[in-house]
């Protein structure tokens, strides 16, 4: 059974407002010799909302660790490459949402030890 981290980012709220202008959530975690397998639940994503790119910032997770990016059991994002330090900018195909979902990432490659942001560009679209 995969183990759960849910990071600190998963007690704060997305702002739901200001209809079609661009916005980005700012998630984080630390972790600690994570599991492979290991699902971190980054953020709740509300309702009406359209996910449009990510970016992923890491202080290097270690080496061989990959991850995939999940919007609830969508997958948006495979194989992400967190074993170096740096930025990523990821171009995703727009995910809307019509319930709550968790945007997650599932560890995987090696143990990961590090800092891992994954910050959602989104527009408030509604419902």
């Amino acid at each position: 059974m995969a183990n759960t981290i849910k990071a600190p980012s998963m007690h704060d709220r997305m702002y739901v407002g200001a209809h079609g202008n661009m916005s980005l959530a700012f998630t984080g975690v630390e972790l600690n010799d994570a599991e492979v397998d290991t699902v971190v639940e980054m953020i709740q994503v509300e309702i009406g909302i359209s996910l449009i790119g990510l970016r992923v910032n890491t202080s290097g997770l270690g080496a061989g660790v990959v991850a995939d990016i999940k919007l609830g059991d969508d997958v948006l994002a495979e194989d992400v490459d967190l074993a170096e330090a740096g930025t990523h900018a990821l171009f995703i195909n727009t995910a809307y949402t019509m319930s709550k979902k968790v945007l997650t990432a599932t560890l995987k490659g090696a143990q990961a030890s590090g800092k891992l942001d994954i910050n959602p560009e989104y527009v408030v679209k509604g419902y």
